[in-house]
């Protein structure tokens, strides 16, 4: 065990390793939800927008951190989420809106031609285009609204141990020791819950005894950022190019540059090695990369691919050598039920369809509403197993997918098949992350639906798929609005009801009367709150308002009657109270696209990450009460008290470190 430095001690809630997009992800979400949380990084820096060098070659000798990928492509799904968390605008005036694919191929002659060209984006989203940003861009967004919430990074500090003691502290169960790379000491840390957003060569994974278990083979690129004149005829799109000389993929940047990716060969990858004295590194290890050498490489490999068209590199920002190997974690939580791994420390995939940074960071919007409310006391702590049953499959699906896509990109003759499209075009919505579905279990009722929903919609309402967003009419003053401006990302549950035109209907007063009764889902586990009497004060993406931060679950009433024929104050209770959250559907829109009948409606519950749990019809309200249950505890705590199953930490035994 570490030694460590007396009186040096520091204690919270939630201790976040690693400040990359998934380590900021959960950082910000914890702070919004209200949890005691602190990061830290090892790096005395976070990443930049690339590397300024308006020259070639670059220098030699780059550190481990800059050999590392910085991702680029902010998929739908993802720019949603952000959206909520009123970050996208930011990232939107400062990235490239990537709309189309295209794909490049010999043809019959052999000379290389466009195949097809594409949307990158097919689901139905407010967001249809990735959008093109580098990894410093995206981090120095969340770095900046952390900062303007009180908190940082603290740097540079790594983590270098951490064990269990249940005896000394039961209230902090973790202990970390992490070392301070500025004084150098070593201090002690106590926390409730860790997170291992550290990367693939996770050390919180080594230290937790769990394994990467790989899924595919290793492959090695070669990536720049790169400005560049050319003549070839898709620059501006996402372009995937393979000739008889093997194939890269171009990005286009903000800028008028490029990100290339160019996957090296066994000639390259033996020239590389050979460059470093003593021949191959393991790819643990930091590369000492000759950087002038990977450049000519690069360069005569796009000269080779691209012919007969040119593209003369002018500048380049950043180049890089990286392997990946795509796998995933044997678990996702240690086995104290204590510590989470997100991101790249618990699945790895290659590059090619751009996921990296996307799944990692809904891996941490999965992670901490369930953390906040199991925190706060208000939810079962076997809430929290839910999260490496879903993002473990979402990660099993993806890699599944990676390995059919590279098998046939890789094989020359397979590009521009039949085959091949097919692929392509099945994977649109799970690569824009709008068609992820969770399976059933806990947080997903697929058997429990009860409603009329047409399954032929745009979007059906789903148990275990995102909510789909709509443009609706604020009931209260007339105003259009995006669902997802007012769904701000608070941590809460949200139950919304599609009444269509039923709100003169005995079903629907039926409805009202029990959701402001003393059995209201409302209020249920908010003992002592009236749903009748507490109004909801008007929230958005850009406001929230601390007299609901109790609440923990919100409503939104949608009807598609004339929002100008009926009064709000003269609605059942507890609607009144919620007159911000009222809206109409004009021309019954959004109930059409969930697939909501206007005769029928519909109740859908929805979780704080936007994913529907259960769906049911208006008279059944109490099936809502039913399934929260399952993981809420009926009489909050102010602290949560120690988990009594919690194992002794001897129990670990060869497993620590």
């Amino acid at each position: 065990m570490p030694t460590s430095i007396p009186g040096v001690n520091v204690f919270t809630d939630v201790l976040v390793v690693g400040a990359g997009p998934s380590g900021y992800m959960a950082m910000l979400t914890l702070i919004r939800y209200g949890v005691d949380v602190r990061i830290i990084d090892k790096q005395s820096t976070r990443i930049q927008i690339g590397h300024a060098s308006g020259r070639c070659p670059l220098r030699a000798g780059q550190q481990k951190q800059d050999l590392m990928t910085y991702a680029v492509g902010l998929q739908p799904r993802t720019q949603e989420i952000l959206h909520t968390l009123n970050l996208h605008g930011t990232l939107d005036a400062r990235g490239n809106r990537m709309s189309e694919t295209a794909f490049w191929g010999p043809d019959a002659t052999g000379r290389l031609s466009r195949c097809t060209v594409g949307p990158e984006v097919t689901s139905s989203t407010p967001f249809p285009h990735v959008l093109i940003t580098d990894q410093g861009c995206t981090e120095g967004v969340f770095d900046d609204e952390i900062h303007a919430r009180g908190h940082r990074v603290q740097r540079p500090m790594e983590l270098v141990h951490y064990t269990y003691d249940n005896a000394s502290d039961q209230h902090w169960p973790v202990t970390a020791y992490v070392r301070n790379h500025s004084s150098g000491a070593i201090e002690v840390w106590h926390t409730k819950y860790l997170i291992g957003a550290d990367g693939a060569e996770s050390i919180v994974r080594h230290i937790a005894g769990l394994r990467r278990q790989p899924n595919g083979g290793e492959e090695v690129w070669a990536v720049a950022d790169i400005w560049a004149h050319t003549d070839f005829p898709d620059a501006r799109r996402r372009s995937a190019v393979w000739s008889s000389n093997g194939g890269c993929m171009l990005i286009p940047n903000k800028d008028n540059g490029f990100r290339v990716y160019v996957q090296l060969g066994r000639k390259h990858l033996n020239v590389l090695d050979g460059s470093i004295p003593g021949g191959f590194v393991h790819p643990s290890t930091p590369l000492p990369e000759n950087s002038t050498l990977l450049f000519g490489i690069l360069r005569a490999c796009l000269g080779e691919v691209m012919a007969p068209f040119t593209m003369d590199i002018t500048r380049v920002a950043w180049i890089s050598r990286y392997r990946v190997t795509q796998g995933i974690a044997d678990r996702f939580v240690d086995p104290f039920r204590r510590t989470y791994l997100v991101g790249d420390a618990c699945h790895t995939q290659s590059p090619k369809a751009g996921q990296s940074m996307n799944l990692g960071m809904m891996d941490s919007f999965n992670l901490t509403w369930k953390l906040a409310l199991v925190l706060k006391g208000m939810a079962k702590p076997s809430l929290l197993e839910s999260y490496e049953v879903e993002r473990r499959h979402i990660a099993n699906q993806f890699i599944e997918f990676d390995i059919k896509f590279a098998h046939i990109y890789l094989q020359k003759e397979a590009l521009g098949s039949p085959e091949f499209f097919s692929v392509w075009k099945q994977s649109h919505g799970f690569i824009s992350g709008c068609a992820h579905r969770y399976p059933e279990g806990l947080l997903t009722r697929t058997s429990a639906v009860r409603a009329r929903i047409n399954q032929s919609a745009v979007e059906p309402l789903t148990p275990g798929k995102r909510l789909h967003t709509m443009t609706l009419t604020r009931h209260m003053d007339g105003t259009a609005v995006g669902l997802l401006e007012d769904m701000p990302s608070n941590g809460r549950f949200h139950l919304f009801i599609f009444a269509g035109k039923l709100m003169t209907f005995a079903v629907f007063k039926a409805m009202a009367n029990f959701l402001a009764s003393s059995e209201s889902p409302l209020t249920y586990f908010s003992k002592g709150m009236d749903a009748s009497s507490d109004t909801f004060q008007s929230e958005n993406i850009r406001q929230g308002h601390v007299s609901n931060s109790f609440r923990y679950l919100d409503l939104f009433l949608i009807h598609t009657s004339n929002h100008l024929e009926i009064e709000l104050r003269k609605l059942p209770k507890p609607f009144p109270q919620w007159g911000s959250r009222v809206y109409e559907d004009v021309d019954g829109l959004g109930h059409a696209a969930h697939g909501v009948s206007e005769k029928d409606g519909a109740l859908a519950l929805v979780r704080p990450d936007g994913y529907i749990t259960a769906v049911t019809k208006l008279d059944n309200a109490r099936s809502i009460l039913d399934c929260l249950k399952d993981f809420m505890l009926e009489t909050p705590s102010d602290y949560e008290m120690f988990d009594p199953d919690f194992h002794d930490s001897s129990s670990m035994g060869g497993s620590m470190m």
